[in-house]
């Protein structure tokens, strides 16, 4: 892979990052970045051994996973927030990555973190 190639696929990669709660897909990541569909998932797979879709999902399941632990927000708001439409969608892509639903996964922090206080 080329060096300018590099440095674009990071720099999308950044974009995805900063703009987590935008609506961003393959399509709008080639049009934003006047990049070819192939080009783009063959170069973040090689670069980042992930897709560029597998990649979205899991930092915004990241991020929210941080905040299920840090806030009291309610978990809908969560889902919303993080790109989701539906909470359903959202329970099903947190549980296939944390292995627990939103719920779940706050509950068991928040009683570990007490018995840690």
């Amino acid at each position: 892979m080329k060096n300018r190639d590099a440095r674009q696929f990071v720099e999308i990669r950044g974009f995805i990052d900063s703009n987590l709660t935008r609506n961003i897909t393959v399509t709008t990541l080639c049009r934003q970045f006047i990049i070819n569909r192939t080009k783009l998932q063959a170069g973040f797979q090689e670069l980042f051994q992930t897709s560029v879709y597998a990649y979205i999902v899991q930092r915004r399941m990241e991020r929210a996973a941080e905040r299920i632990l840090t806030t009291d927000d309610p978990i809908k708001e969560i889902a919303l927030d993080s790109g989701y439409k539906k909470q359903r969608s959202f329970n099903k892509s947190f549980k296939s990555i944390y292995k627990d639903t939103p719920g779940s996964y706050r509950k068991k922090y928040q009683q570990s973190a007490n018995k840690d206080s």
